[in-house]
């Protein structure tokens, strides 16, 4: 039996549904509407003033008065809306802000608008309606989502607006009620300060919960930290529980390897991200609970919707209804979402209703096919050079603006194996004191919000300091060798070829 929340998050999904779907009937069209209205609706806006919004009349005009820009460019707008100003992007008041990382400063602000919230729900209610039908036994229990950074405390910016958003706010307000009614884990799980007293606390709720029946959370890691730890953490999780849930969980530990099925027989799906570098945890995951469905996130960033998994095809849709997308090519030529082609990959620019004009995001959908006219994308990797494990989005900018405090040269190397973390390989031997520049490095790279927050989850291992006389010199020779002239070979602060590596190398 369908719990009541779940009928009523559903019952909202219907109009937004009705909305995606008339848009992916003729996707060329709907974008082009879709941003007619956004940039009438910022015309006076001082960035639509400066780019002369109101006498745009068509998306090569758009093309034409808008570069392709990165976070950067909207950096001095973004600092302004913070510090309290009006009408720097989006005429739309910024009702909060969230923080997020991948940038050489180590970390950006996003700003949100009730326009945003919307964008978000009209891709996030869609997908709950599409997965109900496909699996309609989550709709029959409780949910364990999440989606903002567990731990978070309350903060605001010099304007005093608020940093961070709660899971409810992507949904819409008046839908708050509803989600609360079938979370298994309370919100406020997630403020409290304490990493080990918030881990105890999410272990006991979700034990508790033997309805559960579907997870939502961004890396598949998140979820196999907790329950893995769940062991480790039985006595102290065991005297939180009443009688019968203490003794499922007795039943599901009494084997070498945790039964998640005597937790959770109900647990039909788990939504997490499965591409790219998340491959090998998803199906790490799926292991652990063979009882549930492993069902892939589409591309939900910071910053906007992109895609979401509609439908049994492989790949997720174009988030038609929730900003206007561009997609460039490997030529650098940007392409609308009815002009890619299968089996090609592109870098992904969006517009969004939160004040981002072309803003070229950093992500790359390959695309898999088409049902119809409409492309199934799939996450690919980041551009650039990222290493992105478990959300941590390290770039080689940022890394260098770390390593250079160090007396020597060093990098950072990115290690899947036996669990993610990083290794600091340092061009020194004796003479340097690899362990304090252990800790320096470590203080810097936790500038970075995501770092820190997977570190102190324990998604990241240690940092491990590695001394490697020549490091930098040895990798030359190997790169000269593989055919790219040693002139061509660029330092880098970051390395991520070696993040498969079996055990030990």
């Amino acid at each position: 039996m369908t719990l009541a929340g779940w009928s009523a998050l559903l019952a909202a999904a219907q109009a937004p549904e009705r909305a995606l779907r008339a848009a992916l009937a003729d996707p060329r069209a709907s974008q082009a509407r879709w941003l007619a209205a956004h940039l009438a609706a910022n015309a006076e806006s001082r960035f639509g003033r400066d780019h002369g919004f109101a006498a745009i009349r068509s998306i090569a005009d758009y093309r034409a008065a808008v570069p392709i820009a990165p976070y950067d460019a909207f950096r001095p707008a973004i600092a302004a809306m913070a510090a309290g100003a009006a009408s720097e992007l989006v005429v739309d008041p910024v009702i909060a802000f969230e923080q997020t990382g991948g940038t050489a400063s180590g970390g950006k602000l996003v700003p949100y608008t009730a326009s945003s919230l919307t964008s978000f729900s009209a891709a996030v209610l869609p997908w709950l309606a599409d997965l109900a039908r496909r699996r309609p036994a989550i709709t029959q229990g409780r949910a364990y989502v999440s989606i903002s950074p567990a731990t978070r405390q309350p903060a605001v910016t010099a304007g005093g607006i608020a940093i961070g958003l709660p899971e409810a706010a992507y949904l819409g307000a008046d839908l708050a009620r509803a989600l609360g009614s079938i979370l298994a884990v309370p919100p406020d799980v997630g403020a409290i300060a304490e990493i080990p007293e918030w881990r105890l606390a999410t272990l006991a709720a979700l034990v508790e919960a033997d309805d559960l029946a579907f997870v939502s959370v961004w890396s598949p890691t998140f979820l196999l930290d907790l329950i893995e730890a769940l062991p480790s953490h039985a006595e102290a999780v065991a005297v939180r529980l009443t009688p019968p849930a203490r003794q499922r969980l007795a039943r599901a530990l009494a084997g070498p390897v945790i039964d998640t099925a005597r937790l959770w027989p109900d647990l039909a799906a788990i939504s997490c991200w499965s591409d790219a570098s998340s491959a090998p945890f998803a199906a790490r995951l799926a292991a652990l609970c063979p009882q549930a469905a492993i069902e892939p996130k589409g591309l939900l960033a910071t910053e906007a919707a992109i895609t979401l998994p509609h439908g049994s095809a492989p790949g997720s849709i174009p988030a038609l209804t929730s900003g206007f997308l561009e997609f460039v090519d490997d030529a650098g030529a940007a392409r609308l979402v009815d002009e890619l082609e299968a089996g090609a990959t592109y870098r992904v620019v969006v517009t969004t209703p939160a004040g981002f004009y072309r803003y070229d995001i950093g992500d790359r959908l390959a695309c898999l096919g088409h049902v119809g006219a409409v492309p199934r994308l799939a996450f690919v990797g980041r551009a650039g050079l990222v290493s992105d494990m478990v959300g941590e989005k390290l770039d080689d900018a940022f890394v260098g603006t770390v390593l250079r405090r160090l007396p020597v040269p060093a990098a950072l190397v990115a290690r899947a194996l036996p669990r993610p973390h990083y290794r600091l390989w340092l061009d020194a031997g004796a003479e340097c004191d690899a362990d304090a520049a252990a800790r320096a490095v470590e203080a810097g790279l936790r500038a970075n919000p995501q770092y820190a927050y997977a570190r102190d989850l324990g998604q990241l291992g240690p940092l491990a300091r590695e001394p490697r006389p020549g490091f930098a010199a040895a990798r030359a020779a190997i790169r000269a060798g593989a055919g790219i002239r040693l002139a061509d070979v660029k330092p880098q602060a970051l390395i991520v070829e070696h993040m498969r590596d079996p055990p030990g190398t």
